[in-house]
């Protein structure tokens, strides 16, 4: 399969920046644009929606995905999802299935540049399974399991299969060949190198009809790479005024605030507010990223977690993000475009992702060396 330009490949994903930092590794050829629903997904050879329903019940999840569905040209289709299977996952890989006419899915989850890693059907997070970890603690963690088998069978309604990592490792004939016996469910597979993520998707390709792709960002890096449309490292613009806006309370968001802070960087946080609404403290902080944004002028504005980068797209009417390429794994670098504004270079980073020293050894590359 050559990279797509016929026929547009569409990533559906559930959060902002999930919606980033996979659309933002096909950017090697053409800027990616991100819509935000309700928002159409823009024309393009590859373009991202992001559904905004991570957070929302199943049934609605469904109805959002199928309808960016059904505005969209026929095409290829990728399913972002959370690495952590935080969310409506099952929701919205029926509903896609479904709206698209597509019969089976491939679905791995596995990030192995995050330390995410599928065996035995169990997702682990740094080693840990996914249930024992502080993840399972999250509103959006509904699996009540690490089995992705488990998980997907609560919430959806299909044939469910397995392939584990020997099956996998087994060479591209073998394991394409699995694939096509295995048309018609929704097929788990393990995978715990960058390598069994390309090996799913080389199987993928070479399967007729094509199964839905269903992962975060490292199934969706290895896509981006078959079709020879992964983007280089992405440059940073130059300058040191940075703004971050940071609205994940996450431990690794909290450490990078605190080394942000020490190098001087200008940081936005609601991880300095006591735990109250959270909807009227992400307020707050958006109000004082629009007033600081109208106030000065900045090189680059950083943005933590999903459901800041949305509110902050509709806090500043944005129509879309034109994203670039990935200074690190879980990143990406695009410009928002916005009536009445000059594009904003702006950073995304999901508020669980990254060492305390990340954001200063991007804006203070000396200070870490």
């Amino acid at each position: 399969m050559k990279p797509a330009r016929a026929r547009p490949l569409t990533i559906v994903a559930d959060d902002l920046t999930g919606a980033c930092d996979a659309g933002t590794l096909f950017a090697g050829r053409a800027p990616v644009p991100v819509s935000v629903w309700p928002r159409r997904a823009a024309e393009a050879a590859v373009r991202v929606a992001d559904t905004e329903s991570r957070t929302v019940p199943p049934d609605e999840a469904a109805g959002r995905v199928s309808a960016v569905a059904g505005r969209a040209r026929a095409g290829y289709w990728f399913k972002k999802i959370d690495s952590t299977l935080r969310g409506p996952v099952g929701a919205e890989v029926d509903a896609l299935l479904r709206a698209t006419g597509t019969a089976t899915a491939l679905v791995c989850p596995a990030f192995p540049a995050q330390g995410r890693v599928v065996l035995d059907r169990l997702l682990l997070v740094g080693g840990v399974p996914v249930a024992d970890s502080p993840i399972a603690r999250d509103a959006q963690f509904t699996g009540g399991s690490s089995s992705v088998v488990e998980i997907l069978r609560a919430q959806l309604d299909r044939a469910l299969a397995w392939i584990p990592i020997d099956q996998l490792r087994a060479g591209p004939e073998a394991l394409a060949a699995r694939v096509r016996r295995l048309a018609g469910t929704a097929i788990v597979a393990d995978a715990e190198t960058d390598a069994d993520l390309d090996a799913l998707v080389q199987a993928a390709l070479a399967v007729t009809p094509m199964p839905l792709l269903v992962g975060s960002a490292g199934l969706a890096r290895a896509l981006a790479a078959r079709l020879g449309l992964l983007a280089e490292h992405a440059e940073l613009p130059s300058g040191s005024r940075w703004l971050i806006v940071a609205g994940s309370r996450h431990p690794a968001t909290r450490r990078q605030i605190r080394e942000a802070r020490a190098a001087g960087l200008t940081v936005l946080a609601t991880a300095d507010r006591p735990v109250e609404n959270r909807a009227d403290v992400l307020a707050r902080l958006i109000e004082q990223a629009v007033a600081a944004l109208e106030r000065e002028r900045w090189d680059l504005v950083v943005v933590t977690g999903g459901e800041t980068a949305a509110a902050l797209w509709a806090a500043l009417g944005a129509e879309r993000i034109d994203l670039v390429g990935a200074p690190a794994p879980g990143l990406a670098f695009g410009y928002l475009r916005a009536p009445g504004h000059e594009a904003l270079p702006l950073l995304t980073k999901a508020g669980g992702f990254g060492p305390p020293e990340l954001l200063v050894s991007l804006a203070r590359p000396e200070v870490v060396a």
